[in-house]
């Protein structure tokens, strides 16, 4: 008895252990128990480098009180194909040096302006937009460095700081500043030497060369008189009225030239068409009344006529002074005038407008006409 006693015991024992555990699942991945950190055990980031701090402090923007400190604490000419030799003058194609006392803070300008804006040059107070900083500036020394050019970008501002030249040097404010605003703050200024010395005497010896050479082609040859036979021995054909307008813009129209390109260095972009339409309209008025004075297949008049002196050869026909020729003569006084004073002035060729060519067109052509119809051949 107490052997079934303790077998139906361990059957009850049995029973009530399963009704107790838990049912049985599905094996999954282990649980995740997130474990506290340690604030001391927390990662801690390294400090930024010296030239980090530098490269982000330069990209921060900076304020208008830090921009407004800036100022150029020297100016100093050199010359860029000499190995940067000093120099007391500077001309066009020559470097300047500027330095300034916080580069820094004007590169972080730059980098905050808008559209990107670049360092440009000021000179006498206005911008040079086309001439940056080369080589690249120098953070250390604080100095930018730039090269004087000239171009079509910047074409009016160098009429500003070349036109009407004078043998001295002229005194020009300098400074440095973002483009398209005021420049830094500036004492220093440079001495600019607007017509070199050495180009001026080559240009002027060659001009005035081929100058004497055609005043005295022109005084012992017939190149400025009517063309046909010559008079009676000891006398001189009548001087040309035609021909001499045309060596007055053929002499303008060089002596521009030279005197422009002498100075800007620009030999390329300096005729303009108004240019070659005063050289076509005096062309013109030479062919034109050497077929009138000589027309082909005409007999040669026996009796031609004798020069009285050249004004009053390039003013009067055979029966005295005429007005077509007076008018011919004082407009090309007059626009002579006007094309000196525009290339002084501007170290351009003239642009006029197609009313004034036209106006002198027409002068032509009533000079033209009228030789052809009321006036003998001499």
């Amino acid at each position: 008895m107490k052997s079934l006693f303790c077998a139906l015991a361990l059957v009850a024992a049995t029973l009530a252990q399963a009704q107790t555990a838990p049912p049985p699942s599905m094996p999954s991945s282990p649980a995740v128990t997130a474990t506290p950190i340690d604030p001391a055990a927390r990662p801690v980031a390294a400090p930024a480098s010296p030239t980090a701090s530098k490269a982000q402090g330069a990209m921060t923007c900076p304020t208008p009180q830090q921009y407004g400190a800036v100022a150029v604490t020297g100016v100093r000419a050199y010359e860029p194909h000499d190995a940067g030799e000093e120099m007391h003058e500077v001309s066009l194609r020559d470097g300047i040096v500027v330095t300034v006392n916080d580069i820094a803070t004007l590169l972080a300008r730059e980098q905050c302006s808008p559209r990107q804006k670049k360092i440009v040059l000021f000179l006498d107070g206005r911008p040079l937009a086309d001439i940056r900083p080369y080589p690249p500036s120098n953070p250390i020394a604080n100095t930018l460095n730039f090269v004087l050019n000239r171009t079509e970008k910047s074409r009016d501002v160098w009429t500003h700081l070349l036109g009407k030249p004078e043998w001295g040097p002229r005194v020009m404010p300098v400074s440095v500043g973002i483009e398209d605003e005021h420049p830094i703050a500036s004492r220093f200024s440079i001495a600019m030497r607007v017509i070199p010395p050495g180009w001026f005497a080559a240009w002027t010896s060659l001009f005035a060369v081929l100058a004497v050479s055609f005043l005295l082609l022109a005084r012992r040859s017939d190149v400025l008189r009517d063309p046909g036979p010559a008079p009676a021995p000891g006398a001189r054909k009548p001087y040309s009225l035609a021909r001499t307008q045309g060596a007055v813009w053929f002499g303008l129209i060089l002596a521009g030239y030279l005197f422009i390109g002498m100075i800007t260095g620009d030999y390329a972009t300096t005729i303009t068409p108004t240019v070659l339409g005063l050289m076509g309209i005096s062309a013109g008025t030479v062919i034109g009344s050497s077929l009138i004075d000589q027309p082909p297949g005409v007999p040669v008049t026996p009796n031609p006529a004798i020069s009285r002196g050249w004004l009053a050869d390039i003013l009067s026909d055979s029966h005295g002074v005429n007005f077509h020729r007076f008018q011919m003569a004082s407009w090309t006084l007059v626009l002579g005038i006007v094309f000196i004073q525009q290339v002084y002035r501007n170290l351009a060729m003239p642009d006029f407008d197609v009313t004034l060519l036209g106006l002198m067109g027409i002068s032509s052509g009533t000079y033209l006409g009228l030789k052809s119809t009321s006036e003998s051949r001499r």
